[in-house]
């Protein structure tokens, strides 16, 4: 069963508990509409074409908060909203003319936008409103700031870690799982002495998949061993947040609270950037981005030019690279036949080969050989 670290289900059964019919601070024409678009979408009504069926509770309470943003800045009632002014809020907010709460200029409002033209767009369908204001609107926003780890200060970091996180976060990294995909793994996912990982379809975001561990097998099987755990058992009993807390402090206290490569500081550490820099990690590694896509759980290839250009990888392509595997299989069996014939000649120079004229054979000892590496 998937597990839900976060409590978004609860988070937004509480949520839509205590709004039922009003939210609080929001004028009730565009409460009444948050309201209506948020019940469509849990239930899957009056989706967009290409996106069928209900939302799921992360998701809601993304559109919520989004809502809720435009619904506090924006003056007019929603229906009410011309292209003009939509643009215009939207070049403030990327301006930075309007912050976040904490003060800080918006980095992926593009989320936003998205997350609007969705619920512009079911104003459409459901005949609210006539004309869509958002068609213009890009989505673009900047790539993601998380925090970057060198492979050496990720094993700094994993490796000063209590026994139990040590276990876990070496897990993430091997197996480059998200954070749900993670804490949804029971000890029955294991196989082969804990060298194989299943992450079962209804675990998986996209799609379920078996990979190979190569980094932490044996502290998964001691971490086992040592907690008791059972096959229904699953293998993260430390909470996300308490998780995140330590990943964070530990972080600072080795690294600081610069800034990373990635633009995130490094006492922002936490469990996703784990699967980021787990990313890295195997871009380096596969040669195929088929197997990077399966092993990563990605659908789109995007990811794989995302991390190829953030790690500054480039076409490094060379003649050898150009020779068919089967062609090099053909070269390496004649330098091999080479190698042998070679090793022959020598010993006929050494005498330890003969040639029998009148069988025209060539003998080592009283054993006729097949020797081409001389003309007699």
């Amino acid at each position: 069963m998937k597990r839900d670290p976060y409590r978004s289900k609860e988070r937004w059964e509480t949520w839509k508990k205590n709004n039922k019919k009003l939210i609080q601070g929001i004028a009730p024409a565009n409460s009444k509409l948050i309201l209506d678009f948020l019940n469509d979408m849990e239930k899957g009504m009056n989706t967009p074409p290409r996106c069928k069926g209900p939302r799921h509770p992360t998701t809601l309470l993304n559109l919520r908060d989004h809502l809720l943003f435009f619904a506090n800045n924006l003056k007019n009632p929603f229906v009410k909203l011309t292209k003009i002014q939509i643009h215009n809020f939207d070049k403030k907010v990327r301006d930075g003319k309007i912050k976040k709460k904490n003060g800080k200029p918006f980095t992926a409002f593009g989320n936003y936008i998205k997350n609007f033209k969705t619920f512009w767009g079911w104003l459409v369908r459901t005949g609210r409103v006539k004309e869509n204001i958002t068609i213009d609107l890009t989505k673009q926003t900047k790539k993601p700031s998380w925090v970057y780890l060198t492979e050496t200060q990720f094993k700094q970091l994993a490796n000063r870690c209590n026994p139990d996180y040590k276990t876990l976060t070496w897990f993430m990294y091997d197996a480059g799982l998200r954070v749900t995909e993670a804490y949804s793994i029971q000890v029955k996912n294991f196989d082969n002495d804990y060298s194989e990982l299943t992450i079962p379809d209804e675990v998986a975001k996209t799609f379920g998949r078996v990979i190979k561990l190569k980094i932490c097998t044996n502290l998964i099987k001691e971490f086992i061993k040592y907690h008791n755990l059972g096959p229904d058992d699953y293998l993260f009993i430390k909470k996300t947040a308490a998780f995140n807390k330590y990943l964070r402090e530990l972080s600072k206290k080795l690294f600081g609270d610069g800034e990373s490569k990635a633009r995130e500081t490094y006492d922002k550490f936490s469990l996703y950037d784990i699967r980021h820099n787990s990313s890295c990690y195997w871009l380096k590694r596969y040669q195929k981005d088929r197997n990077l896509m399966y092993r990563m759980g990605w659908n789109r290839q995007e990811m794989i030019l995302y991390y190829s250009e953030f790690l500054g990888l480039s076409d490094e392509i060379s003649d050898e690279d150009m020779v068919l595997s089967e062609d090099k299989n053909k070269l390496a069996k004649i330098e091999e036949q080479m190698k042998e014939q070679n090793n022959l000649f020598l010993k006929f120079v050494k005498g330890e080969i003969v040639y029998n004229t009148e069988q025209e054979i060539f003998y080592e000892g009283k054993k006729p050989i097949n020797f081409s590496g001389i003309k007699v």
